[in-house]
């Protein structure tokens, strides 16, 4: 237990550092460029105010804009999970600090969940092994492995340039490691109890990142696809035992299923009214597709490197806020 609060205030003080001079006017200030950080802290305060104020359980329509037609929220980026957690601090702090609690929140919990995901997986050959002054020493470099892949992946320079530029949407991304690791202890589990828990709860962090940041679900349904895919691959032999059926994932499936029912639900008018969204080409992919060369250049944003980064020929502005330092 104590190991995981020195991690986790390991893990607040970097959000702190990363994010100043955040701390200095956690106040009066949220982070952006004034473009999106205005709607996302508007997103904070409307899903509480639609569900406490006006005691009305939509939060996916808004009649004070384009009256009287309305506005369907479904397609925007409404993060209800970061409105509904909201809630409890806007009514005690403000509207602001809220908003900055979630952001830092996000970092933390990202690097927590990032964390646990890695000690998971380095746990297993290490629990084969001799308590030893090797066996020690094993644990040592899994423990400090599993600190930086926290660090690595909490605060990974692009989510730090998203969160700078106020799109805290984009910034939700912490709940992935947790769904991620449950689904690791899905593949390791020896009963169907086990399995189907840890289905559950797979499912559970899956449903929180929709309703956080729909897009990373998305991307999350894949993995979980071709995760199911090397599960059924790897464990061929054992498919006929109860444990290693696809139960788990067709009960993952039906409560992720049940969690965006509303979401889904509040698309339906728009997609029948403009049919589907999908566009002809590459979209947007193009420009907010990595370059190799990005894992090794600064963002433009970088406190030492930035402004250099900024006058070279690279092309800094979209996509390749992925540099590894």
């Amino acid at each position: 237990m104590r190991a995981h609060l020195r991690t986790l205030l390991l893990y607040t003080l970097l959000a702190l550092a990363l994010t100043w001079p955040l701390a200095a006017h956690f106040t009066t200030h949220v982070p952006g460029d004034g473009i999106d950080d205005p709607a996302l802290a508007w997103n904070l305060w409307w899903v509480p105010n639609r569900l406490i104020s006006q005691l009305n359980p939509d939060i996916f329509h808004a009649g004070w804009m384009f009256h009287p037609i309305d506005i369907n929220l479904a397609f925007y980026t409404l993060t209800p999970l970061n409105g509904l957690l909201s809630a409890p601090l806007q009514s005690a702090l403000g509207l602001i600090v809220a908003s900055n609690l979630l952001l830092l929140s996000s970092f933390v919990l990202g690097a927590y969940g990032a964390y646990l995901l890695t000690a998971e997986l380095l746990a297993e050959p290490a629990s084969a092994l001799p308590p030893t002054p090797h066996h020690q020493a094993s644990r040592f470099i899994q423990q400090n492995a599993a600190l930086l892949a926290g660090v690595v992946y909490g605060f990974a320079s692009s989510k730090l340039f998203y969160a700078s530029l106020g799109q805290f949407n984009i910034a939700s991304s912490h709940w992935i490691p947790f769904c991620v690791l449950y689904l690791v202890r899905l593949y390791q589990a020896r009963t169907l109890r086990q399995a189907l828990r840890n289905g559950a709860w797979a499912a559970l962090f899956l449903v929180f990142q929709a309703w956080a940041e729909l897009t990373y679900a998305s991307f999350l349904l894949i993995f979980i696809a071709i995760f199911f895919v090397w599960h059924l691959c790897t464990r061929y032999r054992r498919l006929f035992r109860p444990y290693f059926a696809p139960a788990p994932y067709l009960l993952a499936g039906l409560l992720f299923a049940a969690g965006v029912a509303p979401f889904l639900w509040a698309m339906l008018p728009d997609m029948r009214a403009e049919g589907d969204f999908f566009a002809s080409g590459g979209g947007f992919a193009d420009t907010f597709s990595a370059d190799l060369a990005g894992y090794l250049m600064p963002t433009r944003l970088h406190p030492l490197l930035g402004s250099w980064t900024a006058q070279s020929a690279f092309d800094n502005s979209k996509g390749q806020q992925i540099y590894l330092g």
